[in-house]
């Protein structure tokens, strides 16, 4: 997957605290299969291989059930399968609606050089080089955990996100701001807040209707996700309301940064008009309630301000 700047890097974030945090959505299913009843599953077969197989099942399952990432877990599965089999290459290519095609080498091996540009025209499954022995590795049961750990990512991804922009959501905005703030005090570092308005989206969704003003909140977004550093993070915390979260920032850069997101070339319409309000951490606030409302403050002293020169310029 191609990685772009200031989008979905703050998922990251959200993630790695997520297992203390919320429950997977897979708890509840594996729960109902009690522990026992695997192993004795597993004793009572006579076969190593299927024994083998079970445990693997077992170790899998566990993994999606405490929160690991769906790419974490298949790096995990794919050099499992080489170290404990002495594999010089294990792949599994994956085939979901919510992603695609994906295609997975152990070592995050890139998809080129011999033989390995070849699983581009694979069909879903698992391949090890060498190949081993038919019902050694349950190869069919390791593909579909691999497919439902990508679909996981893939829920959560959209659990995150705003349907509409592709920006953190309101929700994912708290927590990860929570988090950020909480960081920069104990590190002693800077984080500054930026809290945006678009103006006149009601006039807009009035004079040219609706599919109008959801294209003018898209073409804002498009252009914080092509201007933002790695490290930066957008999200759509209300209908025509912005934040930004911007680690190591001086609050006397952000007026450049957003002149630079305004004249963004991006897409074929032009960005809207929008205000904007700063607040730093811990200069202003050491605390992400009283650092939002800081930001929001001036964020309305900044619209009215905007207007009364629009009233001036009119009369």
């Amino acid at each position: 997957m191609v990685q772009r700047s200031g989008l979905g890097r703050g998922l990251e974030a959200l993630l790695a605290n997520s297992g203390s945090a919320a429950t997977h959505p897979l708890k509840p299913i594996l729960a109902a299969v009690p522990q026992t009843e695997v192993d004795d599953a597993a004793q009572s077969n006579n076969s190593g291989e299927a024994a083998m197989t079970s445990e693997l099942g077992t170790v899998l399952s566990t993994r999606l059930a405490d929160n690991a990432t769906g790419l974490a877990i298949i790096y995990e599965v794919l050099d499992s399968l080489v170290a404990e089999h002495g594999l010089t290459d294990a792949a599994v290519v994956v085939d979901c609606a919510a992603l695609g095609r994906q295609v997975f080498r152990a070592g995050r091996k890139p998809l080129h050089g011999p033989g390995a540009e070849s699983l581009l025209d694979k069909q879903p499954g698992v391949y090890l080089e060498p190949p081993l022995p038919k019902g050694l590795v349950d190869t069919a049961l390791i593909a579909n955990l691999c497919t439902v750990a990508l679909q996981m990512d893939a829920l959560r991804h959209d659990a995150w996100h705003d349907e509409l922009t592709g920006l953190l959501m309101r929700r994912s905005f708290d927590s990860l701001l929570e988090s950020s703030v909480a960081r920069a005090n104990r590190r002693q570092m800077t984080l500054t807040l930026v809290v945006i308005d678009v103006d006149n989206l009601k006039e807009i969704n009035d004079s040219q209707g609706h599919q109008a003003g959801d294209a003018a909140l898209r073409a804002l977004s498009a252009r914080f996700q092509t201007v933002l550093r790695i490290g930066d993070n957008a999200a759509r915390i209300g209908g025509d309301e912005f934040a930004l979260i911007l680690p190591d920032t001086d609050p006397d850069n952000v007026p450049m940064l957003l002149e630079r997101v305004g004249a963004a070339n991006v897409g074929n319409r032009s960005c809207p008009a929008f205000s904007y309000g700063v607040a730093q951490c811990p200069i202003d606030a050491d605390s992400m309630d009283d650092l939002f409302t800081i930001a929001d403050a001036r964020l309305y002293e900044a619209k009215e301000a905007r207007r009364s020169r629009s009233k001036v310029n009119s009369s």
